[in-house]
């Protein structure tokens, strides 16, 4: 097949037809190229085509082809698209996984494919082609007693044969393998063979794996994971810094009264956690229902929260509400800062009026939902940058609890990091039991932006590719391999130019302005983040003439 798509161009380069030479490809884009050729719109518009050049590739939507123009009759030109076929590549990069070694033959016995294992055992260079060669002109064997070629000529499949062999060209030294054959047809005919290979090593590693995952399998069944998520109570609060500490015992204390509170947290903090948590130990009975302000479009935020009446818009169906589901329970209304002053301020009135509708409807639904919501910044800071409601922020804040950033409590690090590991051990083989000291170390000195869930993530992705019990710096994910390997390197101290005063006062200017950086110039958070009060900063931001 030339061509997937054939388009005809006219004289000004104008799509005038499309001609189809696959049935999948008329399947994907008849409607909208032939859409544009009715259009006549310009083919160098709709495909990122070079302006010069017959022939070449081009991507379209994620899809790659391969194009190519031709004279076509009264001056115009034929473009022709063939889609390229990622398949066999990606089938090939598959079968580079597996630890056995994978042999693919034609017919003939000549060679399509080696997976890298197979390379392995036979020692052929990773730049060595192997394709067309027959086999027995890349092993040194009897054709009688070959797997392969016995599968090839009895059409028939071989399995578990011993063969002991040597590699022309790359080795003499002779190659024991246990190897099993198919032979592979298509509507009767022969088209070729597959061989799996396998050497003592590799037997001997996949017995102790398959061990390990028998014995993983066997305590999975017998013994179902602790981990059942129903919701989240105080004692998913993982960690002993005071300030966290603090946090809990306050959120504890007015759990069971029905009193608005705000969360003030970064992202990550476990906003969610504690909203939860609060719920649970309230006295009331109803749903929680948390909606995240800030993922949700502003078209549709108003109609999740108060609900809809058929026939107020076009589509629309008699639909209910968060604020009405909720009722007896808890509305938790994350990123709430987020949501546009309008909605803030339709949000106010519900909570001044106890009342609401539903959008269209024409009757007063009574409103009994605790709030909880959370602002990810300061507060004061999104009401001066007017990103918040002063008013609203004061109806929702009777309790204000801040949950503090992970950089915060490093000293709850290890203690984090046991938590998740312990909570997720059953869905791998492999558990990690031990942590390599250097790991502690990199993640220690990391800054967390993302806090806690940023680090189960890299958790999670560390258990992901460790091929061990044992945690290693190589199984951390490359963005904190990036930031290791650019830290600068230690500098020798030059005391001809500085005293001690006068380097240390250079680091600590230093040290202040990448605070201030991290924290976006905001001198509250700089100073909570530094562990010193807002006045010393402030005569620091003076002392080193840090304008901002």
């Amino acid at each position: 097949m030339l061509y997937d798509i054939l388009f005809t161009l006219d004289r000004e380069g104008r799509l005038a037809s499309v001609d189809w030479g696959s049935k999948e490809a008329e399947d994907l884009y008849r409607d909208l190229f032939e859409s544009w050729a009715a259009d006549r719109r310009q083919a160098d518009t709709v495909f990122a085509l070079p302006p010069d050049g017959d022939n070449g590739q081009l991507i379209w939507e994620e899809s790659a082809f391969h194009f190519q123009f031709l004279p076509a009759p009264e001056g115009g030109r034929w473009l022709m698209l063939k889609r390229k076929d990622l398949r066999p590549y990606l089938l090939a990069r598959a079968l580079d996984q597996l630890t056995d070694g994978v042999q693919i033959y034609d017919k003939n016995a000549c060679a399509v494919y080696f997976n890298k294992a197979s390379r392995r055992i036979s020692h052929i260079p990773s730049g060595v082609s192997v394709e067309g060669r027959h086999l027995l002109d890349l092993y040194n064997l009897d054709e009688q007693v070959s797997t392969t070629m016995t599968a090839l000529q009895t059409q028939a499949p071989v399995i578990d044969r011993v063969d002991s062999f040597r590699v022309n060209d790359f080795s003499q030294v002779p190659i024991a393998s246990a190897n099993t054959s198919y032979p592979i047809f298509r509507k009767g005919e022969l088209l070729g063979a597959v061989v799996f290979e396998q050497t003592a090593e590799i037997v001997d590693k996949n017995i102790k794996k398959m061990e390990a995952t028998r014995q993983a399998l066997s305590s999975f069944q017998n013994k179902p994971p602790k981990v059942s998520f129903s919701g989240y109570t105080f004692d998913n609060v993982i960690g002993s810094c005071p300030k966290l500490r603090e946090a809990v015992e306050l959120a504890r204390r007015v759990a069971p009264q029905n009193s608005p509170i705000l969360l003030v947290g970064e992202t990550g903090t476990g906003k969610e956690i504690f909203a939860q948590s609060i719920h649970r130990a309230s006295r009331r009975g109803g749903k929680f229902l948390a909606i995240n302000c800030a993922a949700v479009p502003e078209t549709l935020i108003e109609s999740l929260l108060f609900g809809t009446k058929k026939g107020s818009f076009t589509g629309s169906e008699d639909k209910t509400g968060y604020l009405e589901e909720a009722s007896g329970g808890t509305l938790f209304l994350d990123e709430l800062n987020s949501m546009s002053l309008a909605m803030q301020s339709k949000i106010l009135r519900v909570l001044q009026e106890k009342t609401f509708r539903r959008v269209g409807g024409g009757r007063d639904l009574k409103l009994d939902v605790r709030i909880i919501s959370s602002c990810n910044e300061d507060p004061f800071k999104a009401i001066s940058e007017n990103t918040f409601r002063r008013d609203l922020f004061y109806r929702l804040s009777t309790v204000m609890i801040e949950l503090p950033p992970l950089r915060e409590h490093l000293e709850d690090l290890e203690e984090l990091i046991r938590y998740h590991l312990e909570a997720t051990a059953y869905q791998f083989v492999r558990a990690v039991t031990h942590i390599d000291p250097e790991v502690c170390a990199l993640l220690r000195s990391y800054h967390w932006p993302g806090n806690v869930r940023e680090l189960f993530h890299v958790l999670d992705y560390a258990q992901n590719v460790t091929d061990s019990g044992t945690m290693e710096v190589r199984h951390l994910p490359p963005y904190l391999l990036k930031r290791r390997a650019s830290a600068p390197a230690a500098q020798a101290v030059d005391f001809s130019q500085k005293d001690l005063q006068g380097l240390m006062d250079e680091y600590e200017r230093e040290v202040i302005a990448q605070a201030l950086e991290h924290c976006g110039y905001n001198i509250s958070q700089t100073a909570r983040t530094l562990g010193i009060l807002r006045q010393s900063l402030q005569y620091r931001i003076r002392k080193y003439g840090l304008i901002f």
